[in-house]
């Protein structure tokens, strides 16, 4: 919890509240905040295997994942100050984090078939918001190559409306792909614990 607070929070303090308009910061802030809400149930005595949260763990899962995907994969080859502390924390050690603790430690089979579609509204809410602020609302990016974009992929003006779509696709496609691995990881887990069994 308090790693995944640390990231975001510097990068706010170094390069200002700005850095709101991004999704890796956005998406840091969510595991801490439900990070929080997981040590207050635990405190209350709730369930933390209980279907329901865990299907709302497994969509913050998600929405973390894409952070380091895409990071490593889009951005990190036009990154020239990839070695900060705040950026191996948003982009690396989260995320992996929160990942193999979902997959390690939640209970299995808890998710249902059409889940990684429902997990898709987190990121394509953010691409909604980026277009709004690109277009209209024009918060202020720190270091932002793109004008009010955050992420080059987004600036249609630039790269054009088709270029978009496309990235948006791929990256919607590649994340449902994504969800149904974990999904299945799950189920495949729950098979072994069952034939385990003496």
């Amino acid at each position: 919890m308090l790693i995944a607070l640390l990231g975001p929070i510097l990068q706010v303090i170094k390069y200002s509240v700005g850095m709101l308009t991004y999704y890796t910061t956005l998406s840091n802030f969510l595991v801490a905040g439900f990070s929080v809400y997981l040590v207050w149930a635990m405190q209350k005595g709730l369930d933390l295997q209980e279907g329901r949260l865990l299907r709302i763990k497994g969509a913050v899962t998600m929405a973390i994942m894409i952070t380091f995907v895409i990071y490593h994969i889009m951005l990190r080859p036009l990154a020239t100050d990839f070695w900060r502390v705040e950026n191996i924390i948003c982009h690396y050690i989260t995320p992996l984090y929160f990942f193999f603790d979902t997959l390690l430690f939640d209970r299995q089979k808890a998710y249902r078939w059409f889940d990684p579609f429902l997990w898709t509204s987190i990121p394509l809410s953010y691409f909604a918001f980026a277009l709004l602020n690109g277009y209209l609302l024009h918060f202020p990016i720190p270091n932002g190559k793109d004008g009010y974009f955050a992420y080059y992929f987004l600036n249609a003006p630039k790269y054009g409306w088709e270029f978009v779509i496309r990235s948006v696709i791929v990256i919607f496609i590649a994340y449902v792909l994504a969800g149904y691995v974990l999904y299945l990881l799950k189920s495949l887990g729950r098979r072994k614990h069952i034939l385990n069994k003496p």
